[in-house]
């Protein structure tokens, strides 16, 4: 109660909500709450929706690379408690044995922590544009022994590849028919490439201005890359990632006034290194980081290594940094990631019959208490921290 609701259009002021078996009953003006209900006044603070993060290959040290379930809980943990309710294990590119132990492991039931599926980032992959992607590692899709890597379907959501590699489109096509969605990544695809890749059923762009093509002059003519088709289209869905590294606010803002928040994606793309000191070496399969200044780059230092933040940092960026309202924030990293991957029903914002997943923050957007399912992380000894919990009288 007493708090304000981010919703998709508004924030809510003093309004309050109510919470039963893992889902949302009521969100809205107040209400008394049922006899003997737990009440937690949350002193007018921001309650917004479990963020989703779609792509995320790490933190404290660890990644969904490596073929190890407490790997993967120590990761799915680390991101839930940051405000990532909805997270999906990204894996960078390997080889595909290394590849297929780790999506093994994912697959299986164990008891904590678990990301919703996974998301391929590899190894189908322009070497033109692999940034710190490995190039012993890339394929090119006509092997067709992606066939393997996605044989079982459900569990793998999402397949960043280059849509201009032969073999391509038949690969979009299949990944898409199957309900996987693709995204176009470390590629330098034209935007003839695009529209033939579209019509297979690719929808999604990966982290914009990494790993992609940009205006060229071929004579004195000068053409879009993959980045300009993409702000110039209608039809794709794209990634942000809005750090302060990869993008400046300046980009940030050029992105959201082009695509708007319905059509952008606020991801952390966080590496093995986020949660970790400067100066700190990590390993995600076969890409070897390090920790900088609030960024990962590989041991050459000559390209990002993914990021060193979580989504909840990214946001905070996004809207004191780039000036993005935070309504239209809390879309981009929970509503339209939810929306790219087909589970807007189930999680993503704050309505009945969604999952109860919250994120409560301060007035300088940082995270001050997370539930996922109805259920709060890493409570108090009291279960309250510095939030006022009473019983309801009736």
């Amino acid at each position: 109660m007493n708090a304000s609701v981010v919703h998709t259009d508004r924030v809510g002021s003093g309004e309050c909500l109510f919470l039963s078996d893992g889902m949302i009953e009521y969100v809205g003006e107040h209400r008394r709450p049922p006899a003997d209900w737990q009440v937690i006044d949350v002193g007018g603070r921001l309650v917004l929706p479990g963020l989703v993060d779609i792509h995320a290959h790490g933190a404290l040290g660890r990644s969904f690379n490596e073929a190890s379930a407490q790997a993967w809980r120590t990761v799915t943990a680390a991101h839930a408690a940051a405000g990532s309710t909805s997270l999906l294990a990204t894996l960078a590119t390997d080889s595909l044995a290394e590849m297929m132990a780790a999506l093994a492991v994912g697959r299986r039931r164990w008891t904590g922590d678990r990301p919703i599926g996974a998301h391929l980032e590899g190894p189908y992959l322009n070497p033109k544009f692999r940034g710190a992607h490995p190039r012993e590692a890339l394929r090119s899709p006509d092997d067709h022994l992606w066939r393997d890597l996605v044989a079982e379907p459900g569990f793998i959501r999402m397949v960043t590849l280059a849509p201009e590699l032969p073999g391509a489109d038949d690969m979009i096509w299949a990944l898409a028919q199957g309900g996987v969605a693709v995204s176009a990544g470390h590629s330098g695809a034209s935007t003839e490439v695009l529209a033939a890749a579209h019509a297979d059923g690719l929808r999604h762009i990966a982290h914009l201005w990494s790993g992609q093509s940009t205006l060229c002059k071929e004579g004195p003519r000068r053409t879009p890359g993959l980045l300009e088709s993409v702000l110039a289209s209608t039809e794709f869905t794209a990634e942000l990632v809005a750090d302060g590294r990869h993008l400046p606010p300046e980009l940030v803002h050029i992105a959201y006034r082009c695509l708007g928040p319905d059509r952008l994606c606020l991801v952390s793309d966080a590496s093995a290194g986020t949660g970790l000191p400067r100066g700190t070496t990590f390993s995600m399969g076969a890409t070897q980081g390090v920790v900088a200044d609030g960024v990962a780059l590989d041991r050459s230092g000559a390209s990002f290594c993914g990021s060193t933040s979580f989504l909840s940092d990214i946001l905070r960026f996004t809207v004191l940094r780039a000036g993005v309202p935070l309504v239209d924030a809390t879309r981009m990293a929970a509503t339209t990631p939810a929306l790219v991957l087909g589970i807007a029903d189930r999680v993503g914002s704050l309505r009945p019959g969604l999952a109860a997943d919250l994120v409560v923050l301060d007035d300088n957007l940082r995270v001050l208490r997370v539930a996922r399912g109805g259920r709060w992380l890493h409570e108090e000894p009291d279960g309250s921290g510095d939030i006022e919990v009473e019983e309801a009288d009736g």
